[in-house]
């Protein structure tokens, strides 16, 4: 399978992916790595010390989250399905992930250059992408395993809602947080013209 059939493939036809994607580990790797850095790239601060920091932590959260998912999923098909797989098979099909979410880093950065992300709009995008990886996810662990797709969702669906829930409850918070600053900056901004007004 060439490069280009590789992406069409991986992007709009995963199971014909995963019926001739090549195993290990390496290639999963290298995407999620690539993610992690579309990830942080547009958020870097101007001082290097922090920048660097800011890479190293962004790259090392994301793998540990790929982790975390991948050891979800493999509980729920063992638990729910039955099925016999290995937590490095799991890492490498739920890897190729990181295409998709690649892609939607690199909208959600180049929207950001463009003005402030609104909260809903950012929370439209990581549904819309998230929903895009569940295809890979459910051939991918159909794959390495012998349940078949119906199944595989079945056993994947709850990881996913808890996934759908955080991303909610991120939501929530960021919007919360945005309205107290805005109105802390709008009642900070009154008293100072208060305080303005009657020293005269």
């Amino acid at each position: 399978m060439n490069m280009k059939n590789a992406v069409k493939y991986l992007l709009f036809d995963q199971k014909q992916f995963f019926e001739e994607s090549p195993k290990g580990l390496l290639i999963p790797a290298l995407i999620t790595l690539i993610y992690s850095l579309l990830a942080v790239v547009f958020i870097l601060p101007g001082d290097i010390f922090t920048a660097v920091i800011t890479v190293v932590a962004g790259i090392i959260g994301i793998f540990i989250s790929w982790a975390v998912v991948a050891g979800l999923f493999l509980a729920g098909v063992k638990i729910l399905g039955y099925a016999k797989c290995t937590f490095k098979q799991m890492l490498a099909v739920t890897g190729y992930a990181s295409a998709i979410l690649a892609i939607g880093a690199l909208l959600s950065g180049l929207v950001g250059l463009v003005g402030t992300i609104d909260p809903i709009v950012s929370l439209a995008l990581q549904g819309a992408v998230m929903f895009w990886c569940i295809p890979v996810w459910i051939f991918g662990i159909a794959s390495i395993t012998e349940l078949p797709p119906k199944k595989v969702f079945t056993c994947i669906l709850i990881p996913i809602i808890l996934m759908i829930v955080m991303s909610i409850v991120s939501y929530v918070i960021t919007a919360s947080l945005t309205e107290s600053a805005a109105l802390y900056a709008g009642s900070g901004s009154g008293s100072e013209f208060k305080m303005s007004g009657s020293s005269f």
